[in-house]
């Protein structure tokens, strides 16, 4: 697995932006992910769309990967763990959660959080919240738009489309630095990607992928020139 990162500076503190889809703020020793939408896949095979048991394996990988390279003593997911109730892929997440017993896993609660506090505990989840915060730092699934605090948000996927030299198109997921929130990519690669503009014109934007990452400001449209 390549790691490729970006150092920002968001509510005073240095957070590292890394292109497999998490934050890192080292003064915490803390990995910060959204959006892994566990049994999204499952969910789709129970509905007759072939979609390979392996695309959830992935993510678990590479979190155990991430978690190996950080050495992090606590994660925080911004909401969306599980996409669509109890599931076989949990058992993945739990298996995860048990061989890293020394790590803190938080959750913040999404949309599709559906399940109950005891079942997420059962999975390893210490903590489950509404919104949380921690020093300069809050969380919520949701975008905070405006918000005097710095908030840590997901639910978005953001995405962003470049104009490559030869006139097609690439898609690609990114963070989004904001005055006031910085918006997370999903976690799962199994997902959508929303091409928004931000109406911050401050915001800028960090894309990625497997080689990667690069900063683009001021994002004026759905396309970038490349």
């Amino acid at each position: 697995m390549n790691i490729h990162e970006k150092r920002i500076i968001f509510a005073g503190e240095e957070l590292i932006l890394n292109n497999q889809r998490t934050v890192y703020w080292s003064r915490k020793n803390m990995l910060i992910l959204s959006d892994f939408h566990l049994g999204k896949p499952a969910y789709f095979r129970e509905n007759g769309i072939a979609i390979p048991k392996s695309v959830a394996m992935k993510d678990i990988k590479t979190l155990e990967s991430l978690l190996i390279y950080y050495g992090a003593e606590q994660v925080i997911i911004v909401g969306d763990l599980v996409h669509a109730g109890t599931n076989k892929e949990l058992t993945l997440f739990k298996a995860l959660v048990q061989k890293f017993r020394e790590v803190r896993f938080l959750l913040i609660k999404g949309n599709h959080d559906s399940i109950s506090s005891s079942q997420l505990e059962a999975l390893g989840i210490s903590n489950v919240h509404n919104e949380l915060q921690i020093d300069p730092v809050s969380f919520s699934h949701n975008s905070r738009p405006g918000s005097k605090k710095h908030w840590i948000v997901g639910h978005i996927h953001p995405g962003i489309r470049i104009e490559m030299p030869t006139k097609r198109f690439i898609r690609l997921p990114c963070f989004v630095q904001a005055t006031s929130e910085l918006i997370l990519p999903a976690f799962s690669r199994f997902t959508g990607l929303d091409m928004f503009r931000h109406a911050d014109k401050k915001a800028s934007y960090f894309a990625f992928y497997e080689q990667g990452i690069f900063m683009i400001e001021h994002f004026s449209g759905l396309d970038v020139k490349g």
